[in-house]
C-alpha cells in the first residue's frame, strides 16, 4: 500500500517530534507518510504550493488561516475528540492516534495504492570518494537518519561489494531479510526478460531500519551477487527506487573509486556528495581520478561536475591542504568527532549533534529550504 499522506500542524515541538519519531520508525511508516509544522507561516506556505495531502490535522488556530482562504483537501481539528465530526483527539495513545488518522483518510474515499508523490519521485543523492576510509557510508547514513528524523521517508541503498553499513545491524533481523536484494534483482531481470511492464513493488523486499530512521535492503552475504550488478542493473534499480511513490529521498552509497555500480551513481542520481579529507594523499586522488573522468569523458564529467558538491569530512577548523584546481571549491565540512575514532559502539555513529547540526546544512543545501522545511525543521526553530 503507498502511504496516505497526512500533514500535521501544531503549536507544540514536543508533541509532534515523537509523533514524526513514532510513525516512521514504526508499522505505520508504510501507511502513512506525515510532514510536520509548528510555525504557521511554513503551514501556509506549503499548502499554498503544488502539493495536495490527503489530510490535515492541526490546531484549530493554526488551520483557521487556511481554512479561510478555501479549503483545497481534506481536514480535521485536533481537540478533545468529543466534538463535532471533523475532530480528532489530541491526546491520545500514539497507536489510537495512527488508526484515527487512516480512518479519516478512508472515510474521506482515498483509495489505498493512489499516488503518494507529485511529480517526477524521489530525490536521489550519491555518496562517493576517490579514496576508502573517507567516512562516506557514515556521512551517509547520518544524512538518512537526519532526513528520516525530520519526517521524510528515506531509502538508503548500498551498493559497495563490502557493505560497510552492515555495522549498524537492525534489531530483531530475520535470516531470509538479507536475499532481500538479490530476489529483487531476480525480479527485474526475469521482468525484463518476459517484457512485463507492470511495475515491480519495493515493500516485500526492504525493511525499516529504526536506529537509521530509513528503508534500506539487508546487507547481501555474497559479495559475487554485488559484484555482478551492470550499470544498467544498478541505473534501473535506482529509478525504481525513485519512481515506486513510497519515499521523499533515496540515498545512494557506493564504493571508492571507479567501478560500474559508481559510474551508475554518477549518472542516475540528481546530486552528488563528494566526500573529501584534508589529507596531502586524498587530496591529490580525488584530483587525479576527477581529471581523468574530464579527459575521458568531457561531456559527461561536465553533467557529473554541475551536481556536485565537495565536502571535507572531519574537519578541524582549518584547512591544511589545498584542494586540486579541477575542486573549484569546498561546498561545505562536516566536523571531526574525536570519539569516534576509538569507538567500540557503532550506535554513537548516528547520535553526534554537532555532525547532525553540520549534516543538516547540507541537507538544506541539497534539497532547498522548501523540501527540508516542508518536513517540519523550520516548525522545530
Amino acid at each position: 500500500m503507498v502511504p496516505y499522506t497526512v500533514v500535521v500542524a501544531v503549536k507544540e515541538p514536543q508533541y509532534l517530534e515523537p509523533l514524526l519519531h513514532y510513525v516512521h520508525a514504526g508499522e505505520y511508516g508504510s501507511k502513512l507518510r506525515m510532514i510536520g509544522f509548528t510555525k504557521q507561516e511554513a503551514f501556509l506556505e506549503f499548502m499554498n504550493g503544488e502539493e495536495r495531502p490527503d489530510l490535515v490535522v492541526g490546531d484549530r488556530d493554526m488551520l483557521e488561516t487556511w481554512m479561510e482562504g478555501g479549503k483545497t483537501c481534506s481536514w480535521k481539528v485536533l481537540g478533545t475528540g468529543g466534538g463535532p465530526p471533523h475532530e480528532i483527539a489530541k491526546f491520545q495513545a500514539l497507536p489510537e492516534l495512527c488508526e484515527a488518522l487512516l480512518q479519516a483518510c478512508s472515510k474521506e474515499g482515498m483509495p489505498a495504492g493512489k499516488a503518494a508523490r507529485k511529480g517526477d519521485g524521489a530525490v536521489t543523492i550519491g555518496f562517493v570518494s576517490a579514496v576508502g576510509g573517507s567516512g562516506k557510508t557514515t556521512a551517509a547514513v547520518n544524512m538518512a537518519k537526519q532526513l528520516g528524523g525530520l519526517g521524510c521517508s528515506v531509502f538508503y541503498l548500498n551498493l559497495e561489494a563490502m557493505n560497510s553499513s552492515a555495522v549498524f545491524p537492525r534489531p530483531n533481523r530475520k535470516a531470509e531479510d538479507a536475499q532481500g536484494l538479490p530476489r529483487l534483482l531476480y525480479e527485474m531481470k526475469a521482468a525484463q526478460e518476459s517484457k512485463n511492464p507492470a511495475p515491480i513493488p519495493i515493500e516485500p523486499f526492504s525493511v525499516k531500519h529504526p536506529a537509521m530512521k530509513c528503508d534500506w535492503f539487508e546487507p547481501v552475504s555474497n559479495r559475487n551477487e554485488i559484484l555482478q550488478l551492470s550499470k544498467a542493473d544498478v541505473l534501473n534499480l535506482i529509478e525504481r527506487l525513485a519512481a515506486c511513490g513510497s519515499y521523499d529521498v533515496v540515498i545512494a552509497d557506493t564504493d571508492s573509486g571507479m567501478n560500474d555500480r559508481t559510474s551508475a551513481v554518477l549518472e542516475g542520481c540528481e546530486h552528488l556528495v563528494w566526500i573529501l579529507l584534508d589529507d596531502l594523499i586524498h587530496m591529490y586522488k580525488s584530483g587525479q581520478q576527477l581529471a581523468y573522468m574530464e579527459r575521458s569523458h568531457p561531456e559527461a564529467f561536465g553533467l557529473v561536475a554541475g551536481k556536485s558538491r565537495f565536502i571535507v569530512n572531519r574537519f578541524a577548523g582549518s584547512l591544511a591542504n589545498t584542494p586540486p584546481k579541477i575542486i573549484r571549491e569546498i561546498d561545505g565540512v562536516l566536523p571531526y568527532i574525536p570519539s569516534w575514532k576509538q569507538n567500540h559502539n557503532e550506535e554513537l555513529l548516528l547520535s553526534s549533534p554537532i555532525f547532525q547540526r553540520d549534516m543538516l546544512k547540507l541537507c538544506r543545501d541539497l534539497l532547498g529550504e522548501e523540501l527540508v522545511n516542508g518536513t517540519g525543521v523550520k516548525g522545530y526553530g
